[in-house]
């Protein structure tokens, strides 16, 4: 799968679900990230 080293993603809904696996697996690949969620306590 691709590398993203250098490249920086803002993930919205990064609290739970869908949001918040695409931030694990964006992370997990190199990726820099800027979450939010209407819900801070699950960041």
């Amino acid at each position: 799968m691709e590398r993203f080293e250098g490249r920086t993603a803002a993930v919205t809904g990064a609290g739970s679900g869908i949001g918040r696996a695409i931030a694990v697996a964006l992370a997990g690949r190199g990726c820099r990230l800027a979450l939010a969620d209407v819900d801070a306590d699950g960041l």
